[in-house]
């Protein structure tokens, strides 16, 4: 039956038991509930009792699989979340769905892809949902070039719309000689804003015994933590290497996951329309979102219009060990069907290939 989330326990699958240690850490997390077996007749009453401590609505309806949130395989948005059911009924209906999102496409491709497993029970977290002015990821290093610095991305309103890779989120940076912004345009957050989220990391990463990707949301100017995992596909830090100058320089972007690939553009429109792409061809789309998997899995490298440097295709993109460019704006135009091109993942550019069309 329900659990309260800070009792939460090895049942409850990774993202519950991380919600957990933040509790007892003394950090904000919104008040919740767990479930670690939608298989148990008599959930639906158990929960009628017990969401009214929750308080009067909307909620988050999230997984919580075993399989999810690791050091190796992060699973990065390839289980259900629902956010904004208010009643009974609507959560029953969203606890449903999510429990049983184990068996998609895209979470059985990836599994797959990693070679890792996937089981067929999927806890379900049900927390008070958080409306914020600003939401968004950090993370304790640096994903692609394994820098111990702590990299912050936000966006205004719920965070879902960063972590989807829907929009090229704000970027902030703290280094060894201070925090700086990397983005353009009207800063959503003030730099002592940025300061209480780094801090916050920096000590979640000490506590956890290594570097976290945290999800987090600025409401009312409280600080609450979403969601702390491992960071995974760290690479070892390396000599840095110059960027290639050969051939015109078609976008730029964020450097997402590291590497460079030489390769056939296939510019996809939209999922409808990807009938055409092989395997080992360069991604070229808008943005993707979990259901892209099947895409990803196949391709050379990935590069969008939208999206930042801890959006989840971002995050899969490096646990597929493959390069991606992310909020490379106006790759779709620059770029030209079944052009061959060089990605370079690391450095966050994608330029014409000096050799011919195949």
């Amino acid at each position: 039956m329900w659990l309260p989330l800070a009792d939460a326990d090895d049942r409850c699958g990774a993202k519950a038991r991380g919600l957990r240690a933040l509790v007892e850490w003394g950090f904000a997390v919104p008040d919740g509930i767990v479930l670690p077996d939608a298989g148990t007749p008599g959930w639906e009453d158990d929960l009628e009792r017990r969401l009214p401590a929750l308080g009067p609505g909307p909620f988050a309806v999230r997984s919580s699989s075993p399989d999810e949130d690791g050091a190796t395989a992060s699973y990065a948005g390839l289980f259900r979340t629902e956010l904004g059911p208010r009643c009974v009924a609507e959560v029953v209906a969203a606890v449903r769905r999510v429990a049983g999102s184990a068996a998609t496409a895209p979470a059985r491709v990836y599994a797959a892809a990693l070679g890792v497993s996937t089981t067929g029970v999927v806890p379900v977290i049900v927390q008070r949902l958080v409306e914020p002015e600003v939401a968004g990821v950090a993370f304790g290093c640096d994903p692609v070039s394994g820098a111990e610095e702590i990299v912050l991305e936000a966006v205004a309103g719920r965070g879902d719309r960063l972590v989807d890779g829907a929009v090229t989120p704000e970027r902030w940076r703290r280094t060894a000689a201070g925090t700086a912004r990397e983005s353009d345009g009207p800063a959503l957050l003030a730099l002592d804003q940025v300061r209480r989220v780094v801090d916050a990391v920096q000590r979640v990463g000490d506590l956890a015994g290594g570097p976290q990707d945290v999800e987090w949301a600025l409401a009312c100017d409280r600080l609450w933590l979403l969601q702390s995992r491992p960071v995974t596909a760290l690479v070892p830090r390396s000599p840095v290497v110059a960027a290639a100058t050969d051939g015109d320089l078609l976008a730029t972007g964020v450097p997402a996951s590291p590497g460079t690939v030489e390769g056939t553009a296939r510019v996809v429109a939209d999922l409808d329309a990807h009938a055409d792409f092989r395997a080992d061809e360069v991604l070229v789309c808008r943005s993707t979102s979990p259901a892209w998997l099947p895409l990803l899995a196949r391709a050379a490298a990935v590069v969008t219009e939208h999206g930042g440097l801890l959006a989840h295709a971002a995050i899969v993109a490096r646990e597929l060990g493959i390069p991606a460019v992310t909020g490379a704006t106006d790759v779709l135009a620059a770029v030209a069907d079944g052009e061959q091109v060089h990605v370079d993942g690391t450095h966050g550019t994608v330029r014409r290939a000096k050799r011919g069309p195949r």
